[in-house]
């Protein structure tokens, strides 16, 4: 999370403020867990040593037990001698520690053996959360006995410490991930506890510019949304204000089904009946919120001043419904995406203005917002299609709808969302049942209708505004019943929408029920102008797998009527921009090739291996990125590794033994190792179909991976037995095979030295990535 208060001075240790220098020796946990000595970062060395110091780091002056520190550092996958790799690291971090002080002086940091395991001394003045930690606690004392300026100005000085989430790179490690988020609610503490400083002297427009963000990314934080509803009131901006607690109170009804709490009722009753002082609007545009890299305003409508008049709107569509264009008139002064243009086909297209980047999360992604706002506009002037938002794990779907969605809330469009939820438990139509949720609470008095038009139709997912209830009957439907069910839910949402353009979210349609399904395909068929968008986000790779009911996603997405926006991975340019966005430092485009290649451009992937490069600075350094491109990183390796799991059995076999065979192979080879028990050719053929596999247009027609971590994730879960077997499958499938030229002989051997090294390396549980044998010619 980028810091609210850039250009804030570091709040000093004692030393240093008589100094007036920066400490010798300095811990660093906000963003990457750094080692700092005369302003140089010390080696760390890679991830899993960076997570030792880390763990010792939250439990800071405790001794934490040997195998205590083993189960958390390898998660119940330890290395073959966990004691003795651990003493490996632990030596490795003293001299890490020690490398940076002069020789003969005591180190500033220790890790020492105490019975029965390590602890970590260090003076807490010289770790940065210890610090912000002691700034926080003197600003909620200084508040608590009305000392209000001093409490800004120590709540300012902790802030500044927060250069990034603690621990960035180390979340996945459970004691780690329980402090960050520790340390994320002191933060928003802190932020809150300065804004009613800032309250208390007059301060209001630095509280508007500070809050705001944190109330879109906290909206259930009752305390932040007061602040920011009395700072918007106290400058003269009473509507906003109003309208913001009517938000939260909508929010708060859907999300957990209660009302704001006495003390967010309390400033709506002080700013209805006008017991808070109105002050004159500041002249400068000062209410405007910085980001770390100088980015637009955060809220158009929040950074707006008197000197910058509203934007004129863009005239209706003449053949558009009067519903919508009514709404229509109701734009804020800025458009999110842009003035609306006619192709030659005479279709309309929103463009994406260069200043409506989406706060820095949305990169390289313009021309596919711009498709899909056009996409969801032509719907609600009732273009009667569903739009279908396709890609792999982690390209960026949901980013990107949520981008949408924001752009069309700005529009005071209403979006509403769902996300479908595969596995055990989980009740028929789960994903509708969602969205009827949030629009009983939004329209109450249509629901109101549509339950007692409908009655005990509506059972499966009605939520009863009271009670917030949902009625489930345990007794299986009929063929009839369920359709008069999927019948009036359909009915429903279709008068909704009539009444009030609406926009249905269904994201991971590849992960819905049965029954929702049915839903959907009947909903599109009694699309007929009305003003009712539906967006779905599914993986396009299981989409493909008729195993993983693909065949009814697929049957819903192929309709003649859907419009469909594929995303693939982000361009080489694109990749430099959201690198830049993590580091300072001159990234050569050599290193970026790297990167970019590793992960193909899938974002996630690529924020993966950003973090498991460790110290942002460093990713200018090659060997620093090479290192962390070695392995595959945690999340990733997860991710792939639930993915795998979805595939059957005889599938799964085929891929492991793909795994072993170099970059390249043959299908015959993959075959005579499998033998004839295995139905070697349906297997390739569905790993091909799911976009696992792929096979080569020009012969001899090699297979290969279509991600390589694809295929180190599944070498590296293979044990020492399955090595030994496949190890010697390919050496007689290889050895039974026909007499052939010299050359070919000789590469043949080749290929057996090759596979035989390869499988006979020890597993590596964390997919450390391992040479791939040369590909096999015409063997």
């Amino acid at each position: 999370m980028s810091d609210v208060f850039t250009g804030m001075t570091p709040e000093r240790t004692s030393g240093e403020k008589e100094a007036g220098s920066t400490p010798p020796w300095e811990l660093r946990v906000f963003g990457s867990l750094t080692a700092l000595h005369a302003g140089r970062s010390l080696p760390l060395g890679p991830l899993r040593h960076r997570a030792l110091l880390g763990l010792l780091l939250v439990r800071l002056g405790n001794v934490v037990a040997t195998g205590q520190l083993v189960d958390e550092l390898w998660a119940g996958r330890p290395p073959r001698r966990p004691i003795a790799t651990l003493q490996t690291y632990v030596s490795h971090l003293r001299r890490a520690l020690t490398s940076g002080g002069e020789q003969g002086r005591r180190a500033e940091a220790r890790v020492r053996h105490r019975s029965p395991g390590y602890v970590l001394e260090i003076d807490p003045e010289l770790v940065d959360v210890h610090r912000f930690e002691t700034l926080v606690d003197r600003g909620r004392r200084d508040l608590a006995h009305q000392r209000f300026r001093s409490a800004r100005d120590e709540l300012t000085r902790a802030l500044a410490l927060w250069r990034g989430d603690p621990y960035l790179e180390l979340t996945s490690y459970g004691p780690i991930a329980d402090e960050n988020e520790r340390l994320e609610q002191l933060r928003l503490t802190a932020v809150e506890t300065r804004a009613g400083a800032c309250l208390a002297i007059g301060e209001a427009d630095s509280v508007v510019t500070t809050l705001y963000p944190e109330v879109q990314r906290n909206p259930t934080r009752e305390r932040c949304v007061g602040h920011l509803m009395s700072g918007l009131y106290l400058l003269g901006r009473q509507a906003e204000s109003l309208r913001l607690y009517e938000q939260t109170r909508r929010h708060l009804a859907d999300e957990l089904g209660v009302d704001p709490g006495a003390e967010l009722q309390r400033v709506h009753s002080d700013i209805l009946n006008q017991r808070l002082p109105v002050s004159e609007p500041p002249v400068s545009a000062g209410s405007c919120v910085k980001t770390d890299r100088g980015a637009a305003p955060a809220s158009p409508t929040l950074a707006e001043t008197p000197a910058n008049p509203p934007e004129p709107l863009p005239a209706p569509s003449a053949d558009a419904p009067t519903a919508l264009s009514e709404r229509r008139l109701r734009r804020p002064r800025r458009p999110v995406f842009g003035r609306d243009t006619v192709d030659k086909s005479g279709s309309r297209t929103l463009h994406p203005p260069r200043a409506a980047r989406s706060r820095g999360a949305l990169v390289g992604r313009d021309r596919e917002l711009s498709v899909l706002g056009g996409h969801v506009l032509d719907a609600l002037e009732g273009g009667s299609h569903l739009t279908a938002v396709l890609g792999e794990l982690g390209v960026g779907k949901t980013e990107l709808v949520q981008e949408l969605a924001r752009g069309l809330q700005e529009l005071l469009q209403e979006v509403v969302w769902g996300r479908c939820t595969a596995g055990e438990g989980v009740p028929a139509y789960w994903v509708w049942a969602q969205i009827f949720r949030q629009l009983a609470v939004s329209r109450p008095e249509a629901f109101r209708k549509a339950e007692a038009r409908f009655g005990s139709l509506l059972a499966p997912l009605i939520l009863t505004p009271e009670s917030g209830l949902r009625t489930v009957n345990g007794d299986a439907p009929s063929a009839r019943a369920r359709f008069l069910t999927q019948d009036a839910m359909c009915e429903t949402l279709l008068s909704l929408a009539a009444d009030d353009p609406l926009v249905v979210v269904l994201e991971d349609l590849d992960q819905a029920d049965e029954s929702s399904l049915e839903l959907l395909g009947l909903l599109r068929t009694r699309l007929h102008c009305e003003p009712l968008s539906i967006v779905v986000t599914a993986d396009d790779t299981s989409v493909a797998a008729d195993f993983m009911g693909g065949s009814a996603v697929a049957e819903a997405l192929g309709d003649s009527r859907t419009r469909s926006v594929r995303l693939s991975g982000l361009s080489p340019w694109d990749t430099r921009e959201l690198v830049a966005g993590h580091t300072t430092a001159d990234v050569p485009d050599d290193v970026l090739g790297l990167l970019h290649g590793r992960s193909r451009g899938n974002p996630y992937v690529l924020h993966q291996f950003i973090a498991a490069v460790g110290d942002p600075g460093l990713l200018g350094d090659r060997t620093a990125v090479e290192n962390a491109l070695a392995d595959v990183p945690l999340g990733v390796r997860q991710a792939l590794g639930r993915r795998l799991a979805g595939l059957p059995g005889p599938v799964l076999d085929v891929l492991r033994c793909c795994s072993t065979l170099g970059s390249a192979f043959e299908f015959d080879l993959v075959e005579d190792v499998m033998g004839a028990r295995t139905d070697v050719e349906s297997a390739i053929e569905t790993a091909t179909r799911c976009g696992l596999l792929r096979r080569a247009a020009q012969p001899p027609f090699l297979l290969s991976f279509h991600d390589e971590l694809v295929q180190e994730v599944l070498l590296g879960e293979l044990s020492g037995c399955d090595r030994a077997r496949l190890r010697e499958g390919v050496a007689r499938a290889l050895a039974q095979r026909p007499a052939a030229p010299h050359g070919e002989q000789e590469q043949r051997r080749d290929r057996v030295r090759r596979t035989t090294r390869l499988l006979a390396a020890p597993a590596k549980p964390n997919g450390a990535r391992v040479p791939a044998p040369a590909p096999p010619h015409s063997a």
